[in-house]
């Protein structure tokens, strides 16, 4: 346990970026540590690479207007995490791929936002049995050094306040062997929380619907001998 980083781990980070597969992935995932970093005085940038539009919990709905809600779930679960602005980049949900095309989309944004971290999906872990989450997790690695070239894309590089990218850490969620860094977040949990609950589009049944969640922080938190913790690795990269 002396080994473990906490919350101090993010003591370098001033612009986050996360890069996520779906709304509520950031929220069920990491939203403590978010929100711990927005008090912090962080600017944090959240990423949805699909639109989200077959998680549905009744086959009647129409899958636009899943889009759409869950849009706006991500836009109000934000507003309570304190993250500056919200992205979904419109890929179908269930089909991602760690495409050319993905990858260009995220460097386009490492570029706008000029976040100097990375956290997102490990796409690594065996156990990472969601398509979409590997290919989010590896779609945000692959644009990480292209995103510095000038001639890779220069078209991004003509649009208001992008210059080349320039992420100098990259931490992952769902991580695998084991996590070095493991997040109280027990004082916050009441607004991760809130923040799940805004996705009602997925969580129905408010806190009923979340007691997965409650229970992987919980088994976290015992690690560290506190209620309630998210567990991250740190990817060297230069």
């Amino acid at each position: 346990m002396t080994d473990l980083k906490g919350i101090e781990a993010f003591d370098e980070v001033k612009r986050l970026i996360v890069i996520a597969a779906h709304a509520d992935d950031l929220e069920t995932m990491c939203g403590g540590t978010i929100a711990k970093l927005a008090r912090r005085g962080m600017t944090i940038f959240s990423v949805n690479c699909t639109l989200g539009d077959i998680g549905a919990q009744s086959k009647e709905m129409l899958r636009w207007t899943l889009a759409a809600t869950r849009i706006a779930e991500a836009k109000a679960a934000a507003e309570i995490l304190g993250i500056e602005q919200t992205y979904n980049l419109g890929q179908p949900d269930g089909e991602l791929v760690a495409s050319l095309e993905l990858r260009a989309q995220v460097a386009r944004l490492y570029r706008l936002t000029q976040a100097d971290t990375l956290l997102t999906f490990d796409p690594y872990w065996t156990g990472q049995a969601h398509p979409d989450h590997r290919a989010a997790g590896q779609a945000a690695l692959d644009a990480y050094m292209p995103s510095k070239m000038p001639l890779y894309r220069p078209e991004q590089l003509n649009e208001t306040g992008a210059d080349l990218g320039r992420i100098e850490r990259v931490f992952l969620f769902q991580a695998a062997p084991e996590p070095e860094i493991y997040v109280d977040v027990t004082d916050v949990y009441d607004t991760k929380m809130a923040a799940c609950r805004a996705h009602l589009s997925q969580f129905p049944k408010g806190d009923e619907s979340l007691e997965w969640m409650k229970e992987l922080d919980q088994g976290r938190g015992k690690t560290i001998e506190v209620t309630y913790a998210e567990a991250f690795k740190q990817m060297q990269v230069w």
